[in-house]
């Protein structure tokens, strides 16, 4: 441990750097413990950039902002709503029938199980072999709670709790829509310099149209993505294709642990649904080929190269969120790189993490560009 007195002159760097350090733990902290406040505020923040561009065009045509923000409010409410009633019959179906559901698939697979039981078996007696002699195993104490208070809280607060955050995400968002340029005026105002007031505004309308475009953009790719889902499942004579099309939808906004889940639960379903393991098994070999095709060709085609991430940053990114705010989290991951992407071009000090965001070509094409910018 080296002990730096503050007249040595790293001193001031150390202290630096692990306050920093502190203030980035706290920060995540802070984050986490104030998850039920902020998640409500980041959500309705994206849905207000994403909408934003539409408010003002609407503002252009003489329709006030509160106006266009409550009618894109009932469309979100009615969307998701039809959404809702589409999934909970069938799902709680599922539900309902997730002991038979498990037993067929068991049945499907009962010589595998065999040999599951005999490497058990095995495993036991090895264990029984090396244990010391005359030392009586210890026994395993078990105490069970009741089940039902558990599955009643799950079953009551849960889903209190979410519809409690969607409508604060509602709210929020439309009080952003209808706010109008009032906090683009109040931050012009704020900022001493005109020069900080230009990159100001340059940051918060890229902000907006790259916000808008990705989310805007997902979301087609997710309904097309949907529609062949549903029209493959269909055609390979998947029960419920058109439900299979609504839940890629939405488990293609989380990037790579949405499309394993959709693989694995068409899986499963078409395993206990076919007769036939090698018929069943081409259900999440399309589902595969049809995810595989959505982010390696239509995506990187249709999404501008600006914002196409780097797949490590994406990967992180998503660990992280989904550690601090579950599937909220995961699903926001991709929004906060963009975010974050488009303050690392404007601002001189966070281009090296700008860099490491960007996907390889894009970044090659960026740096290009500023060389010939300056050559110009």
């Amino acid at each position: 441990m080296v002990d730096l007195s503050p007249e040595d002159p790293n001193y001031a760097k150390q202290s630096s750097t692990a306050l920093r350090g502190l203030f980035i733990i706290a920060l995540i902290a802070a984050m986490y413990a104030a998850r039920d406040f902020l998640l409500p505020v980041v959500l309705a923040s994206f849905i207000a950039l994403t909408f934003r561009p539409a408010v003002r065009y609407l503002s252009r045509h003489y329709i006030p902002p509160w106006l266009s923000a409550t009618l894109l409010a009932i469309i979100l409410v009615g969307g998701g709503l039809f959404a809702g009633y589409m999934l909970s019959w069938q799902v709680s179906a599922w539900i309902d029938q997730a002991p038979q559901l498990t037993e067929t698939f068991l049945e499907k697979f009962s010589g595998l199980r065999s040999w599951l039981d005999i490497v058990v078996n095995l495993t036991d007696k090895i264990q029984d072999a090396t244990a010391a002699p005359g030392v009586i195993p210890a026994q395993e104490v078990v105490v069970r709670e009741p089940a039902l208070p558990g599955w009643l809280v799950v079953m009551t607060w849960y889903p209190l709790q979410v519809t409690i955050t969607l409508l604060a995400t509602l709210v929020i968002a439309v009080f952003l829509m209808s706010s109008g340029d009032m906090f683009y005026e109040k931050l012009v105002r704020v900022l001493p310099t005109l020069t900080d007031k230009k990159q100001a505004l340059r940051i918060v309308y890229e902000l907006e149209t790259e916000v808008s475009t990705y989310l805007l953009t997902l979301t087609a790719i997710n309904v097309v993505l949907g529609l062949a889902v549903a029209l493959t499942f269909h055609a390979l004579g998947m029960p419920s294709p058109w439900l299979w099309g609504l839940l890629t939808f939405f488990f293609n906004f989380i990037p790579y642990v949405g499309a394993l889940t959709g693989v694995a639960l068409s899986a499963f379903m078409a395993i206990v649904t076919f007769d036939s393991l090698g018929y069943a098994l081409l259900v999440p070999a399309a589902f595969t080929a049809l995810s595989l095709i959505e982010s390696e060709i239509a995506s990187p085609l249709v999404l501008s190269r600006r914002l196409q991430m780097n797949s490590v940053a994406i990967l992180l990114s998503l660990a992280f969120w989904a550690w601090l705010w579950g599937i909220p989290g995961a699903a926001i991951a991709v929004p906060v790189l963009v975010t974050i992407k488009v303050f690392c071009n404007h601002i001189e000090g966070l281009s090296g993490l700008g860099e490491f965001l960007a996907e390889r070509q894009a970044a090659k094409n960026d740096a290009a560009e500023g060389e010939t910018t300056q050559n110009g």
